[in-house]
C-alpha cells in the first residue's frame, strides 16, 4: 500500500492510475492533482529532491526544468519499450526512495504497474499527461481513427508528438519540484522558462518544415500508432499503422490486408518504423506493397551519436526525416 509523507494528504497525490491498466486497457479516471495543497518537503541540508522519471522522454524533459538541483534516475534507458518493459531490482528501490515519480500515464507504462504498487515508500506520483485531452485509435492496423478522449475506445498515451502536451508537462513538473523544494524554486523556474522558449521554438520550426509539404503528401503510415497527436497537431492524415497501441498486441491477417489496401488506395510510397518495436511485420508489409522503411524514434530517446539524445533533438530529427521521405514521394493520389 502506497504511504504518504508526512504532510501530504494521500488523496492529493496522484497515484498514477493510468499505469494500472496496460496500454491498450482501459484507463481508471486520474485523480485531480493541486498543487496548492502539497508542502515542502524536509529535506537536510545538501540533500537533493530524488527524482525517478519512468521514460526516456520524460526524464529528460524533467532533468531540464530540476537541472543539479535533483538527483535523478531514470528507469528506462534509450531504445526501451515502455509497452514492454520489465521492472528490475534497482528500479523498486529508486521508485521506494524517490521523493518523486513522474510518468508518462495514458496507459503506456503498463510493465510497472506492480511496481508502483509494490515498491513506493511514498513518493508523490505524478502522471504528467492525466489533464491532456487524450486522442483515442482505432484497434487493428488498419485506419486509425483519431477522436477525442470522450469517445469509446482505448487512450492513445503517445501525447510527447505535440510539443504544446510537453509545454503542459513543464508547467506540472515546475509545480511539483518548486512546491516539494522551494528553496530551488527560481531555480527551476528559471531552468523551465528557458526550455519553454526553446519547446515554442520547436513548435514553430515544426511548422514551418511541414508546410513545405503539399497536403496531398501530408499522410502517415507506420509500424506502431505513435503519431496521433503529431497527425493533430501539425495537420497529417493517419492512413494506418502495422500495429494498434500495443506492440505486444498482434494485428489479424484482416488488419494487415486492410492496411495494405490503404496503401495502395492512397498510393503511399513510405512506412515509417521505430527501434522499439519489431520490424518484422512492416518488412512483410513493405515487400506486399513495395513502400519504403523510414526509421524514426518514437517512445524512447536515441543512443549517444544518434542525433536524437534529448526530445527537442528527437522531435527534429523525426520531422527532418518525415519531411525528406514525403518530399521525395511521387504520384500520391
Amino acid at each position: 500500500m502506497l504511504r504518504a509523507h508526512a504532510g501530504f494528504p494521500l488523496a492529493l497525490f496522484v497515484l498514477l492510475p493510468l499505469l494500472l491498466g496496460a496500454c491498450g486497457v482501459k484507463a481508471a479516471t486520474p485523480e485531480t492533482r493541486d498543487l496548492a495543497h502539497l508542502a515542502a518537503l524536509p529535506l537536510a541540508a545538501g540533500e537533493r529532491l530524488r527524482v525517478v522519471a519512468t521514460t526516456s522522454i520524460v526524464g529528460d524533459v524533467v532533468g531540464r526544468i530540476g537541472g543539479n538541483a535533483i538527483e535523478l534516475t531514470t528507469l528506462m534507458g534509450s531504445g526501451a519499450d515502455p509497452h514492454t518493459y520489465v521492472a528490475r531490482p534497482s528500479d523498486s528501490a529508486a521508485v521506494h526512495d524517490a521523493h518523486v515519480l513522474f510518468s508518462n500515464g495514458a496507459g503506456l507504462e503498463e510493465g510497472m504497474s506492480e511496481l508502483i504498487l509494490d515498491s513506493s515508500g511514498g513518493a508523490v506520483h505524478v502522471s504528467l499527461s492525466d489533464s491532456l485531452p487524450l486522442l483515442v485509435a482505432a484497434h487493428g492496423g488498419g485506419a486509425q481513427q483519431p477522436g477525442t478522449g470522450e469517445a469509446a475506445g482505448q487512450p492513445n498515451p503517445h501525447v510527447w508528438f505535440d510539443v504544446r502536451n510537453i509545454l503542459a508537462w513543464t508547467k506540472t513538473v515546475l509545480g511539483t519540484l518548486s512546491t516539494l523544494d522551494p528553496a530551488h524554486g527560481s531555480s527551476y523556474r528559471a531552468n523551465a522558462d528557458a526550455f519553454a522558449q526553446e519547446l515554442e521554438d520547436l513548435d514553430a520550426w515544426i511548422l514551418e518544415q511541414v508546410a513545405i509539404l503539399p497536403q496531398a503528401n501530408r499522410r502517415l503510415v507506420t509500424n506502431h500508432e505513435t503519431m496521433g497527436y503529431f497527425a493533430r497537431r501539425y495537420d497529417f492524415e493517419l492512413v494506418g499503422a502495422v500495429y494498434p497501441l500495443s506492440p505486444s498486441s498482434e494485428p489479424s491477417a484482416r488488419d494487415l490486408a486492410a492496411l495494405e489496401e490503404a496503401i495502395r488506395l492512397h498510393g503511399l510510397r513510405v512506412l515509417f518504423t521505430e527501434g522499439t518495436v519489431s520490424p518484422v511485420l512492416a518488412d512483410q508489409v513493405a515487400r506486399d506493397t513495395g513502400v519504403r522503411l523510414v526509421p524514426l524514434y518514437t517512445e524512447s530517446l536515441g543512443p549517444p551519436g544518434s542525433g536524437a539524445e534529448s526530445y527537442i533533438s528527437m522531435m527534429r530529427y523525426d520531422v527532418h526525416a518525415i519531411v525528406a521521405a514525403l518530399q521525395s514521394v511521387p504520384g500520391l493520389r
